[in-house]
C-alpha cells in the first residue's frame, strides 16, 4: 500500500541505472504518473519475474537497453479509477501500423515489451491506455494473476501460432517447470496434444506430471524416454528456451516432419547444427517472442474459465528484489516467483 499523501506527486521505484549485481536494483524517487485522455492509473500490488528482469539487470553484449528502466514485465493491480484488479498486457506495438492492425503487435517495428524497451511494474504506480489492461478473474489471487500474462501469451504463440499444434500431436516441452514450461504443458493438453517434460530436480518433474505430462524425465535420461515413449518415432513439436544446453536433445526427439520452436537461450545461445538433420529430415525450426495482443484476450479466457492456472513458486517483497533475482538465478524455482510492492510501506 502506498503511503502517500492526495498532493504528493512523486513515488518510489526500482530502477536499473546501470547493468550489474543485484546492488543495482536501487530504490529510487521519480515523478508519481498521472492518466491522460484514454489512459488509466493503476496501483501495483505484485509483479512476477522472468529471466527477462536477470537479462535487464545484467545486460546482454551487443543489446541496448533504454537505461535507467524500471523493469517488470508481469504487472497486476488495481485501476485507480473503479477500485478494479487487473493485469496488464506485458508487450504492446504502436498500434497504428499495418502489422498491429492485423494483430500481429509482436512483429511491429515499434514492439515494446513491458520493462525491457520502456519502464515496466518495479513501481508504486503505472499508467497505460485502458486497451492494455485484463481483467483478473474472480476469487483469483493477485500474486497468481501476475504470474501468467508474459509466460502464457509466449507459450500461446509458440505452439498456437507458430508450431500450429494440432490434436493428437505429441509435445516435449524443455525445461516443464519453468514460467514457459508451466504454460506450454496445459496449453497442449488444453489443444488436445500428449506431452512430456524434462526437469532438473524430482519436485520439479512431479509438478509437470501434475499439470498433464504424461511423463517428465531428468535431461539425462529423455533421449531414452523420448524413444520408448514414441516406439522411435519422435515427438511432433518441440518447445525449447533453454537454448545451447537442450539444442542436441531437441533435435534428436523429433520426428521426421517435425517441429522445433524456441522463445530463448537462457543456457547459452550458440549452438552447432548440422543441416543435413534439417533438410534430410525435413524439420522446422521456429523462432518465437511474445505475441499479439488478441492472442493474450484468447488465452485469457482460457484462464477465466479454469482451464489454465498459474504456478507460483513463492511471493516475496519487492523492496527485496535482489533475494527474488538470486533465486531465479539459482534455479531455485518450479513455476513462477512473484513480488509484493511495499515500496510505500512504513519501515
Amino acid at each position: 500500500m502506498s503511503n502517500h499523501g492526495p498532493g504528493e506527486r512523486t513515488m518510489r521505484a526500482i530502477r536499473v541505472d546501470e547493468h550489474g549485481g543485484p546492488e543495482v536494483l536501487r530504490t529510487v524517487v521519480v515523478p508519481r504518473p498521472e492518466p491522460g485522455p484514454g489512459q488509466v492509473a493503476v496501483d501495483v500490488t505484485h509483479v512476477a519475474l522472468n529471466h527477462l528482469d536477470l537479462w535487464v539487470r545484467r545486460g546482454v553484449p551487443g543489446h541496448r537497453f533504454p537505461l535507467p528502466l524500471i523493469p517488470g514485465s508481469d504487472v497486476a493491480g488495481v485501476r485507480a479509477d473503479t477500485g478494479q484488479p487487473v493485469v496488464l498486457h506485458p508487450g504492446f506495438g504502436c498500434m497504428a501500423c499495418p502489422r498491429c492492425l492485423s494483430g500481429r503487435h509482436d512483429l511491429c517495428r515499434r514492439y515494446i515489451i513491458r520493462g525491457e524497451r520502456g519502464d515496466g511494474g518495479m513501481c508504486e504506480r503505472v499508467v497505460v491506455p485502458e486497451a492494455e489492461l485484463l481483467p483478473i478473474p474472480a476469487g483469483m489471487d493477485p500474486a497468481h494473476a501476475a504470474a501468467l500474462p508474459l509466460a502464457l501469451l509466449t507459450a500461446w504463440h509458440m505452439l498456437r501460432t507458430r508450431a500450429g499444434i494440432a490434436p493428437g500431436d505429441r509435445v516435449l516441452v524443455q525445461a516443464g517447470a519453468s514460467g514457459v514450461g508451466v504454460m506450454a504443458i496445459q496449453i497442449a493438453k488444453l489443444c488436445g496434444a500428449r506431452v512430456v517434460a524434462t526437469a532438473s530436480s524430482p519436485d520439479k518433474r512431479e509438478l509437470c506430471r501434475a499439470l498433464g505430462a504424461e511423463h517428465a524425465w531428468s535431461y539425462e535420461d529423455a533421449a531414452t524416454g523420448v524413444r520408448d515413449w514414441t516406439g522411435k518415432e519422435g515427438v511432433d513439436i518441440a518447445v525449447d528456451h533453454v537454448g545451447a544446453a537442450t539444442w542436441p536433445l531437441s533435435l534428436r526427439a523429433l520426428r521426421w516432419g517435425g517441429t522445433y520452436v524456441t522463445c530463448g537461450a537462457t543456457a547459452g545461445h550458440e549452438v552447432a547444427l548440422d543441416l543435413r538433420a534439417v533438410f534430410f529430415k525435413q524439420l522446422s525450426v521456429l523462432g518465437s517472442t511474445m505475441g499479439g495482443m488478441g492472442e493474450l484476450c484468447d488465452a485469457w479466457k482460457a484462464v477465466q474459465a479454469g482451464a489454465i492456472r498459474p504456478v507460483v513458486d513463492r511471493v516475496g517483497r519487492m523492496s527485496a528484489l535482489g533475494e527474488a533475482h538470486a533465486l531465479l538465478e539459482d534455479r531455485a524455482i518450479a513455476g513462477k516467483i512473484v513480488v509484493r510492492q511495499d515500496l510505500g510501506e512504513e519501515a
